[in-house]
């Protein structure tokens, strides 16, 4: 019985790993993963369409972000990308201001400490220029 459960879990993963690969990114829309601190295994998708505003507000996530990923679940899938998205995470929860309120990234980030951003992160705008 343990030998079945195991195998329908592992099928499972396999078909969710598809699904989230395939639908990361499309021309009117792309995933964004979020990490928090690695202690607390915090991860957050979002899904953004083009050049729409997405408040973190109410969001476990909030001002926690310590990493990001842009249209794939890990590394390969976002190095692998051939489009043109972008995204820019402001420090309010409205997506605007001046360049010191915000940073943009095309891919990901691995160390939001290291540029002072890993409290900051209320708000995001990802934006296609390709499509």
């Amino acid at each position: 019985m343990r030998c079945l459960a195991s195998v329908v879990f592992f099928v499972a993963l396999v078909l969710i790993g598809h699904a989230t690969a395939d639908d990361s990114v499309s021309a009117d829309r792309i995933k964004v993963f979020l990490f928090g601190a690695v202690a607390f295994g915090l991860e957050v998708t979002v899904d953004m369409r083009n050049n729409t505003c997405h408040s973190l507000d109410n969001n476990l996530i909030d001002g926690m972000v310590k990493s990001v990923l842009v249209g794939g679940p890990d590394v390969s899938s976002v190095l692998s990308r051939d489009d043109g998205w972008y995204c820019v995470f402001y420090d309010n929860y409205a997506c605007n201001g001046t360049e010191t309120e915000m940073l943009v990234i095309p891919s990901g980030e691995n160390n939001l400490k290291s540029s002072g951003w890993h409290t900051r992160v209320h708000g995001l705008q990802c934006i296609n220029e390709g499509g």
